[in-house]
């Protein structure tokens, strides 16, 4: 990872963690399916669900509180592993979560390895981030091979995101 030898502004770290570091997990479904998204928070205990968009809803939880039950719930999950390339966006998410939850975002250093995950992570560093962090190297994205065969009660079909 490249650090640059300059102090950043404490002003525009500040107001740049307030306005682009993002703790969330999403799951974002089609209206129809509002039933599913209220079942899965009433089982997780956590988070909200909100219109998004036009004929979508989302389930939302984006505390850090909240946030380490989902967490939870993975590590708990051995018994029911995430079975999709999703398990290394949680791997990655899950690292992320911890340097946030112990205060590194709150330093240069720690933004920076936080941003270098982000580049790895789903849709990687949104153009904003990509202005901000010119020098970032995103870190080594884990293989990920599936190792079937799947449970037959495995659903796999909605979209599922992680932003930091």
């Amino acid at each position: 990872m490249s650090i640059p030898s300059n102090k950043m502004n404490p002003w525009f770290l500040t107001g740049f963690i307030d306005a682009e570091v993002k703790h969330i997990f999403a799951i974002g479904l089609h209206i129809k399916d509002l039933a599913l998204l209220e079942e899965i928070k009433f089982t997780m205990g956590v988070g909200k669900i909100h219109k998004h968009g036009k004929d979508s809803i989302q389930y939302r939880v984006d505390s850090i509180k909240e946030l380490q039950v989902i967490i939870d719930h993975f590590l708990r999950s051995m018994k029911y592993p995430l079975m999709t390339a999703k398990k290394v966006d949680y791997a990655l998410f899950k690292k992320a979560f911890k340097l946030i939850k112990d205060g590194e975002h709150l330093n240069k250093e720690g933004i920076l390895k936080i941003v270098a995950i982000k580049a790895s992570l789903n849709l990687g560093l949104n153009s904003n981030l990509k202005e901000a962090f010119l020098n970032v190297i995103k870190i080594n994205r884990p293989d990920y091979t599936f190792k079937g065969p799947l449970h037959p009660f495995f659903c796999s079909e909605g979209q599922h995101q992680q932003d930091l």
